[in-house]
């Protein structure tokens, strides 16, 4: 695995979900393994190490025992309480992302079915009517029209945003993006500045530019006075993409043939409506290359 792939790849983000099991990308990325505290009871020695690393913005609800001796597992919140697993190595080590063991299975996506809510899967093609109708722009002038839900403080979106420009430009592409705003407490405001904005596209483009990868944070200063109507779009926007199953940033819908996604209609011939809830980059290509159709109220439409 590259370096590329272990601190960029979207399918290895913190999972924290809310009690009604919504999940989000991670708040964070990085090393995979950060030193913490002195070895001391285990929910202290969690607490700390989450409370550290988080600054302040997440705290331990409960620990379990991990596959080893020395592995403690972690459910974590947010302070948008929003849940998800995290690992403890020796009482000292903060890992974040999954763990797989040496069978290739991902114990953190096993901890997470066992100690957290599943939300509930909806078909693309229920989403897509609402998705045409929401608030947002669109970039690119030819090719498939896809759909995208970022968050302007989300480090994934941030990521995805840089890669989709050379495929819009080259005409591979159309995106339309719904802003939404759930992962920090300036996400909201930042989403309906952008949205208020004379050129929304301009707006988000300058907020991907002034992106800070450390702290995760987009580079929009909200307004003073941002429209109430603008506001209350987001939080439609948000609630759109929480009704998908999940509320994870970037999500896309999108159609293409043959479609091993099992949000995917099986049962109609030609594209299919898919709905994928993050996308590793070094998938964008082929993503990208399997598209056939645009999404549509209606459906996948030529």
């Amino acid at each position: 695995m590259t370096d590329e792939d272990r601190r960029h790849g979207t399918k290895r983000r913190i999972a924290f979900r809310k009690a009604a099991g919504l999940r989000l990308a991670a708040l964070l990325f990085g090393p995979l393994v950060l030193a913490g505290c002195a070895t001391s009871p285990n929910l202290e020695s969690a607490e700390h190490l989450v409370q550290s690393n988080f600054h302040g913005q997440a705290h331990v609800v409960k620990v379990f025992p991990g596959p080893t001796q020395k592995l403690t597992g972690i459910i974590a919140e947010n302070s948008q309480h929003q849940q998800g697993i995290l690992w403890m190595l020796s009482n000292r080590y903060l890992l974040l992302g999954p763990v797989v063991n040496d069978k290739g299975h991902d114990i953190t996506q096993m901890a997470t079915k066992k100690y957290l809510g599943q939300p509930r899967k909806v078909p693309a093609e229920h989403i897509a009517p609402a998705a045409m109708k929401a608030p947002g722009f669109t970039i690119g002038h030819t090719g498939p029209l896809i759909v995208v839900f970022m968050d302007p403080n989300c480090i994934y979106c941030h990521l995805l945003w840089k890669a989709l420009q050379k495929p819009v430009a080259d005409g591979q592409l159309r995106v339309k993006l719904i802003p939404v705003g759930f992962l920090k407490d300036s996400s909201v405001a930042k989403a309906a500045t952008i949205l208020a904005a004379k050129d929304p596209a301009v707006a988000w483009a300058n907020n991907e530019k002034g992106f800070n990868e450390n702290t995760e944070e987009g580079g929009t200063q909200p307004l003073a006075q941002i429209p109430p109507l603008d506001i209350a779009a987001i939080h439609t926007n948000t609630a759109l993409l929480q009704a998908s199953g999940e509320e994870a940033t970037p999500a896309l819908l999108f159609c293409r043939k043959n479609s091993s996604d099992t949000n995917a209609t099986k049962d109609k011939a030609g594209p299919q409506m898919t709905l994928e809830h993050g996308i590793a980059m070094h998938a964008l290509p082929a993503l990208i290359s399997s598209l056939d159709g645009n999404v549509s109220a209606d459906g996948c439409t030529p």
